[in-house]
């Protein structure tokens, strides 16, 4: 008997449909892959599943039973848990606080040490180091989300749901979740892992179900499937592998960063600490490191947002210093943030509101103060076409963006910050949520942005994308550069310890033992394996700027 039955589960909303007649089965002892493209219906299918949206039609069986949750607290009683790709924590509360939130208790007076207690046994256990007493406004993403897994192992679950669960990992540290959850499999656990990446399909789960335009359209067998069916089921064909022939950068240092530190706010301790980089003209340097070493604030000092540090900064021999968000955006330095809702969309307005963030008090989109619609309108529409951005329902560019999935609300940020302007783009986690499709298409516009000259810093969890498109790659950790690797020079093992802080003597005893391996048995195996010159207005604004997505693109049929 299953752990886990939906039965022609169907939801629609403003008519359009986002499951149909969708069929789920999962087994107690197994981890089960759901796999789709953004918008394909998996995030709608799992909120049902948990009680945050209620099904048109369809069947839940869960434990032999049938069962309707109308909320989450139903699910969770029930032992389902699931962490979200967005996070539900309360930002000004502290991680034990957050952990704790909701929970029953028989005791008049909680036992907040006990509780601590339980906390670090269970981050001790499964890997997940955060401090309980810490604000949740005071961690990275990555931080945030252990809290979230902390969180849903803490009510002791027999169902567990994880979204992209090891987007903030290091190999190494990949592998260990990878046997916890191993560990939790054989201890009986169901496991539904919603990922983007097919070698961690591949690598941990038993069966997958794809899901494409809201139905289910394959169900296979892990062991008796390849990545290259994986993609062709879920997009409808074969990923193109890119055989090009890469120029390397030129000398030219476009960005360059000497003794640039930075402290935290009502403490001494530093997150950027005398961190010296240069970027080139047409290179893409990329940025690696667990989240939490000082890669945001990185990208946030880079971009203006972060004021108060100390060293110096140039952009084409200009000091930075004094210099507005706004002002760089105009000289030609965009953000992409790894923080999609807080930083880089206002979820209440539209999508073409969104896309004009920028650029909205600037010709064509202002004249005299006044906001031309039709113009902002025209720019909107033109994203959604170039990068394929599916909006919820017949709204369109009028959508709400709080209303469009993760990854088509990532895709309106590229849209707005990849333009012909942007002579460099500070991308953090750029394809965090995409998927394959889509992160093949931003891989194509990143190496052609590369190939106009351009400058890019990639700050990314994912050590295959940074592989695939760096030409070289700086590991931070502690808020230091501990390391600068030639492409040619790095790999997956290399990066890891570094990622860990192992540097020095420790890295060639490390690189010696790893060499004496057999070869099936190293990390990096077991996972799988022109530019155009800007003008700046009288106003400040850039002259014209470019529809997003304006020049012609390929890279593929994108969702």
């Amino acid at each position: 008997m299953p752990l886990l039955e939906m039965k022609q589960i169907t939801k629609a909303f403003s008519g359009v449909y986002a499951n149909e007649n969708v069929d789920l089965s999962v087994e107690a002892g197994e981890i089960h892959a759901l796999l789709g493209e953004n918008g394909a219906g998996k995030t709608t299918l799992m909120n049902i599943l948990f009680g945050i949206y209620q099904a048109d039609r369809g069947e839940i069986y869960y434990q032999g039973k049938k069962v309707e949750f109308l909320s989450p607290r139903d699910a969770i009683d029930q032992g389902i848990g699931m962490v979200h790709q967005h996070f539900s924590l309360v930002r000004k509360m502290t991680v034990l606080d957050n952990i704790i939130l909701g929970l029953e208790s028989r005791a008049s007076v909680l036992d907040r040490k006990s509780a601590a207690a339980r906390i670090r046994e269970l981050a001790d256990k499964y890997g997940l180091s955060v401090n309980p007493e810490s604000r949740v406004s005071e961690l990275s993403v990555g931080e945030q989300q252990r809290v979230e897994i902390l969180k849903v192992l803490y009510r002791n679950v027999n169902l567990l749901i994880l979204d992209e669960p090891t987007g903030v990992l290091t190999p190494q540290e990949t592998e260990k979740f990878f046997d916890i959850l191993r560990k939790l499999k054989a201890e009986g656990h169901g496991i539904i892992i919603i990922t983007h990446r097919l070698a961690e399909i591949m690598a941990i789960s038993d069966r997958v179900t794809i899901l494409r335009d809201g139905k289910a359209v394959s169900r296979l067998v892990t062991a008796g499937t390849t990545p290259e069916e994986l993609s062709a089921h879920m997009i409808g064909r074969e990923l193109k592998k890119d055989t090009s022939q890469r120029e390397g950068f030129q000398p030219e240092e476009m960005l360059s960063l000497k003794d640039v530190s930075l402290s935290k706010k009502r403490r001494k301790k530093k997150s950027l600490s005398h961190v010296s980089l240069g970027v080139h003209k047409g290179e893409i340097l990329g940025i690696a490191g667990v989240e939490g070493n000082g890669q945001k604030e990185l990208a946030e000092v880079i971009t203006g947002i972060r004021k108060n540090y100390k060293g110096t900064m140039t952009w084409r021999g200009e000091n930075l210093a004094g210099i507005s968000v706004k002002e760089r955006f105009r000289k030609g330095i965009s953000y992409i943030s790894d923080d999609r809702h807080n930083d880089s969309l206002i979820m209440d307005m539209t999508v073409t509101d969104n896309i004009i963030l920028r650029d909205f008090d600037c010709s064509p989109y202002s004249r005299w103060g006044v906001l031309d619609h039709k113009k902002a309108e025209e720019r909107a529409g033109k994203a959604l076409e170039n990068f394929k951005i599916k909006t919820s329902g017949t709204s369109g560019i009028r959508t709400l963006v709080k209303l469009m999935s993760g990854g088509n609300q990532q895709k309106v940020i590229l849209a707005r910050e990849i333009t012909d302007q942007a002579g460099l783009i500070v991308a953090s986690q750029p394809t965090r949520g995409l998927d394959i499709g889509a992160t093949e298409f931003v891989h194509q516009e990143l190496l052609k942005q590369k190939s106009q000259g351009k400058s890019v810093v990639l700050i990314s969890a994912d050590l295959d994308e940074l592989l695939s498109l760096s030409d070289r790659i700086a590991v931070m950790f502690a808020g230091k550069i501990v390391g600068i690797l030639d492409r040619a020079e790095a790999d997956v093992f290399k990066i890891g310890l570094l990622m860990g802080g192992v540097t020095g003597e420790e890295a060639a005893v490390a690189e010696r033992k790893e060499a004496a391996e057999p070869e099936a048995a190293r990390p990096e195996n077991a996972r799988a394996s022109a530019e155009k010159q800007e003008t700046v207005g009288p106003d400040g604004c850039r002259n014209q700027p470019a529809a997003a997505g304006g020049q012609s693109r390929k890279g593929g049929d994108v969702a």
